[in-house]
């Protein structure tokens, strides 16, 4: 649509010879490849005029130059007018793909992340969020882009709630720190609603679990190595505990959590200080980690040396620490064998099921055996069972 701007002044000079003042009244007209550049005629041809308000940092800047020769030229100017102020107001003109980049070093660097959360927010970034986002300027990612993305990118992917949100926190901290550090105006990523499918199951019931730990137990299917690391599972050790056992932290009856290994193939300390603790063994858990032990002596004696107190107890016939999928691949097995979908983090929530279900225990040291600073964070694990529900409903009844 034809606008109608201010006037413009010019000089001209009349038959008598003296100068008056003609003002032209110039039409200008939006372009349609961009409403914020308009095209107008003058008397030398065809001009145009870039003309817009922005709001940088809170403050409104009313933008206008006229007289421009070619289109082009004109969408050029604006985009540098916007950089201009953009640099002078401090945000950043690093690309989503640089900034995530720089944080995630930096978060290694400083030790507020592990190199596994660092290993696994890069490979995160790089290939769910940098193809869509990654050459974007951290100043022109908007809320409600990132809302149709990620509702999409969770419904095409089938993520779980859990995970879905996970990682938009991890991309909305990365925000937050720019919005500190002066980077951006907002966090453009706050307050997203996440959807997605129910979590897991981690509960099992009781005839489930002896039916999970028989098998573990008995089956042949196990080598002695996968049978000590399963039932040390059982115990309530994480994965990566349980890979990262060295001889060293073997004591008797005792299996000391000080390292781990993690999915990347790292020695790392545990994931935090109250989960560096001794944890008992059962008697028929001792004699398959003490079986386990004297196997791997026999695989370091045949590379001709002697088994250290600082070498891993579960390793390969090479003699190499076990990889990270070793014990995936375990419980793959036992879920196939057994009909019952179990992964070492479900035996956790086993453990902590069965164990708070027992009368007389203390609820600290469930938590201690688990690796937990707060209780409530180990009755978080608990998740009952139709045995405990109907054993409720018994002793209530019998009180009345």
């Amino acid at each position: 649509m034809p606008l109608n701007c201010p006037l413009s002044k010019h000089l001209a000079i009349d038959k008598s010879g003296l100068e008056r003042t003609i003002i032209l009244k110039y039409t200008y007209k939006k372009e349609r490849r961009d409403p914020q550049i308009q095209s107008y005629m003058t008397d030398k041809g065809k001009r145009w005029r870039i003309r817009f308000t922005i709001t940088i940092r809170g403050k409104r800047h009313q933008v206008e130059r006229q007289g421009i020769t070619s289109f082009d030229m004109a969408r050029s100017m604006k985009q540098s007018i916007i950089s201009d102020l953009e640099s002078e107001t401090g945000y950043t003109t690093l690309t989503v793909e640089e900034y995530f980049e720089q944080y995630c070093e930096e978060k290694l660097n400083n030790g507020s992340w592990r190199y596994s959360t660092y290993a696994r927010s890069k490979s995160m970034f790089k290939k769910r969020f940098y193809p869509d986002w990654g050459d974007t300027l951290m100043i022109d990612v908007r809320r409600g882009d990132y809302q149709r993305w990620i509702t999409k990118l969770i419904k095409d992917k089938n993520y779980a709630h859990n995970t879905a949100s996970t990682f938009s926190h991890i991309v909305s901290s990365v925000f937050a720190d720019a919005l500190v550090n002066d980077d951006i105006p907002k966090n453009p990523i706050q307050k997203i609603k996440i959807s997605g499918t129910k979590p897991r199951d981690t509960s099992m019931t009781r005839s489930e679990f002896e039916k999970v730990f028989n098998y573990i137990k008995l089956s042949p299917s196990l080598s002695t190595q996968e049978r000590a690391m399963a039932m040390l599972a059982t115990l309530g050790l994480r994965h990566e505990e349980i890979d990262g056992i060295k001889l060293k932290y073997v004591k008797d009856n005792m299996i000391g959590v000080f390292e781990v290994l993690n999915l990347h193939g790292e020695v790392t300390e545990p994931k935090t200080h109250s989960s560096k603790r001794w944890v008992p063994m059962t008697p028929l858990v001792e004699e398959y980690v003490n079986q386990a032990i004297k196997e791997t002596k026999k695989v370091y004696a045949k590379k001709g040396r002697i088994m250290s107190p600082d070498d891993f107890i579960f390793v390969s016939h090479w003699g190499n620490h076990v990889r990270y999928t070793q014990l995936t691949q375990v419980f793959q097995r036992i879920s196939q064998d057994t009909g019952i979908h179990v992964w070492p983090h479900k035996l956790r929530h086993a453990f902590s099921t069965i164990a708070f279900g027992i009368e007389g225990i203390n609820p600290r040291d469930i938590a201690n055996i688990l690796g937990h600073s707060k209780l409530d964070m180990s009755m978080f694990y608990n998740n009952g069972t139709d045995e405990g529900k109907q054993n409720v409903i018994t002793k209530i009844g019998n009180m009345f």
